[in-house]
């Protein structure tokens, strides 16, 4: 058993030039599930965000994420090693070595690249913790020293998980060796794929799948789920059917054009690509799924980061709003008193307005949903051109021109979804009666702060004198202070006072009165918190499904090169020289690399539109935003790729 150990352990010293991508990928990963561990487990993090929810749940899922991939990947790539010594592992059962002896020696040098991954990740997963914990608390927006800490917790599920996969893997590998006759490892290299058949049909079929996936995307049913599944059955049914088919087609075309085809080493590589595109076609059109996953989970990562701060400016232009039907008053003299304690978070505007809060309903300007009664805010014309003034925005309305015209207000409305309000008719339910409006104006934004006073109405002076229902009328005070963002100690006394008072009126017979608060700070710190670990899982992620897919790639050209010794060999010796044979290795890998990335950008350019529109920000810069990192990871694996394959067909490795 020493003797075989041995053994293995010098044949992955002899070999780990080849295994070395492989064990970095697989370093790469470990550090990543510790460094989520760590993360879900740091008392800091913890400490910082327990005001705003529980994040660990977006680490335990990452963490589980991360555990799957790797699996997958570790699975994938010891198939490739495995069938690249197949007949090494032939010439050990030709020496008479038992199969289990060789089985156990598999089963050693897989175990042992994995305890060296896992052994380096975790001391590398915990010199990085740190920093990757100061980046989450800088995205996040919060300022707090971070320490050095080392959790067992981390240590403990990362050997855990990685040890169980490892251990799987190579017991896999020492089942190889029963499932082969002795021939066929001698054989199993240079059996060829036979060249795939051309179809028209299908090759057309694929474009449709994947145009059809597009159309219904951007055309949605009214089920979101029915959408979503359509778009994702469509999408990667034509991307596997794409690269078996169509670019089977399409390549066979190129062989017509004698010109270009005759020139060069053109004929060689574009027959090899023809004879091993069976072959690529499937692990292809995989990466090129997960190119798209990768990158459409980078882009909304980032679009929603580089929104958040003004959408939640617009959802709450108030930094305090105090409304309700009791003791209003009573809270409104004590936030000032509070205000007074922080000089930093000085009152910079107010505004003290009435509400009318009545059922009414609303014309249907979306097709995805039908007119049903809701509440409807009434509001007076003279009291909209205080709010503006209080918000310093432009009053931006014509007068009302009679009793029957109105402003609306809806902040959920989206002129790339609804069809617009103006004149069309709207009705309020004022003492049992309805009431018919024209809608003069509208504007998709909230008034007040968002949740708050929602369908808000604004009608003439007149016209609200009528509304006089004491049961519905709404008191609203609202404040912007200075330093809004840094009001944190502000917001915590008001919300003591608040509660108290709340706890006043629920002793009191006529507790269902009402009394509220809605606060900038609360939901921007909240925001901010989900954005900044929403951006931190996603770059993480795209990071190291990246780094793994590059691997793959590296691993099955790797494997084909060995076929290729003999042919570039033959080349060689009719007078083909290096620079020609490398031009043509960079031809031959520009196609397995640049097919899967362009088609991966052209679905997630296709999920991202739809989300960019949603949010109004220029898709443009986001693509380019999260594109420009992959492209030189990928580009990088590309020379890498490009340089060993050539070293090896030229017996230079």
């Amino acid at each position: 058993m020493v003797g075989l150990f041995n053994i293995a352990c010098s044949n992955v010293k002899k070999n780990f030039k080849n295994y070395f991508l492989y064990v970095f990928s697989m370093i790469f990963s470990v550090s990543m599930y510790f460094i989520f561990k760590s993360i879900q487990y740091n008392d800091v993090v913890n400490e910082v965000t327990k005001s705003f929810g529980k994040i660990d749940t977006g680490f335990k899922s990452a963490a589980i994420v991360i555990a799957m991939f790797s699996a997958v990947f570790i699975w994938y790539s010891n198939n490739f090693f495995i069938r690249k010594r197949k007949k090494e592992i032939g010439l050990y059962s030709l020496l008479g070595i038992e199969k289990k002896e060789i089985g156990r020696m598999l089963f050693y040098e897989t175990l042992a690249i994995g305890v060296i991954s896992l052994i380096i990740g975790i001391i590398l997963g915990v010199f990085l913790s740190k920093i990757f914990i100061g980046i989450l608390i800088k995205l996040i927006g919060i300022s707090t020293a971070v320490k050095f800490t080392f959790s067992l917790k981390a240590v403990k599920d990362t050997l855990i998980i990685f040890f169980i996969l490892f251990a799987i893997v190579s017991v896999h590998g020492y089942s190889i060796i029963y499932r082969y006759e002795l021939i066929e490892l001698f054989k199993a290299e240079s059996k060829r794929e036979k060249e795939p058949k051309a179809s028209l049909i299908l090759a057309v079929l694929s474009v449709i799948l994947i145009g059809g996936g597009y159309y219904i995307y951007n055309h949605p049913f009214n089920s979101f789920m029915l959408t979503a599944m359509c778009t994702l059955i469509l999408v990667v049914a034509g991307t596997y059917a794409f690269f078996n088919s169509f670019m089977v087609f399409m390549i066979k075309i190129s062989k017509k054009n004698e010109k270009k085809f005759f020139k060069g080493l053109n004929m060689i590589s574009t027959s090899q690509l023809l004879y091993r595109i069976k072959g690529n076609a499937n692990t292809l059109a995989t990466i090129a799924v997960l190119s798209a996953v990768t990158l459409s989970a980078m882009g909304l990562s980032v679009t929603y980061y580089k929104t958040f701060s003004d959408k939640t400016d617009i959802s709450k232009p108030f930094s305090y709003m105090i409304y309700g039907n009791s003791k209003v008053n009573e809270a409104n003299n004590t936030f000032k008193s509070l205000v007074n304690k922080y000089p930093d978070n000085k009152i910079k505007s107010e505004v003290h307005v009435n509400v009318y809060n009545l059922k009414g309903m609303l014309p249907n300007v979306s097709k995805y949903s039908s007119s049903s009664e809701d509440t409807i805010n009434v509001l007076s014309e003279s009291q909209l051109k205080k709010v503006y003034k209080s918000r310093n925005l432009k009053y931006d309305f014509e007068d009302l021109k009679s009793e029957e015209d109105v402003i609306l207000f809806d902040e959920y409305y989206n002129s790339n979804y609804m069809k617009s309000y103006r004149n069309k008719d709207l009705t309020i339910n004022f003492k049992n009666e309805n009431k018919k409006f024209k809608i003069a104006d509208f504007r998709g934004f909230p008034l007040f702060n968002a949740h708050t006073l929602r369908n808000l109405v604004v009608v003439k002076d007149s016209v609200y004198e009528k509304f006089s229902v004491r049961e519905a009328l709404y008191t609203v005070n609202a404040y912007k202070v200075n330093n809004q963002k840094e009001s944190g100690k502000l917001e915590k006394d008001v919300r003591e006072h608040i509660e108290k008072i709340e706890t006043t009126i629920s002793q009191d017979e006529n507790f269902n009165k009402i009394l509220d608060l809605s606060t900038f700070y609360t939901d921007y710190k909240q925001e901010s918190i989900m954005v900044g670990v929403m951006l931190f899982i996603g770059i993480i992620l795209g990071l190291l499904f990246l780094i793994c897919m590059g691997s793959i790639i590296f691993f099955k050209q790797i494997s084909e090169a060995q076929d290729e010794v003999v042919r570039y060999d033959i080349l060689r010796k009719v007078g083909v020289d290096d620079n020609e044979i490398k031009t043509n290795i960079l031809k031959q890998m520009s196609f397995v690399f640049i097919a899967p990335l362009v088609l991966g950008c052209m679905h997630s350019f296709a999920a991202v539109s739809l989300f960019a529109k949603a949010f109004n920000i220029n898709l443009l810069s986001v693509s380019v935003l999260t594109l420009i990192p992959y492209l030189v990871i990928y580009i990088i694996y590309y020379f890498v790729t490009s340089n060993f394959y050539f070293k090896i067909v030229t017996k230079r490795g």
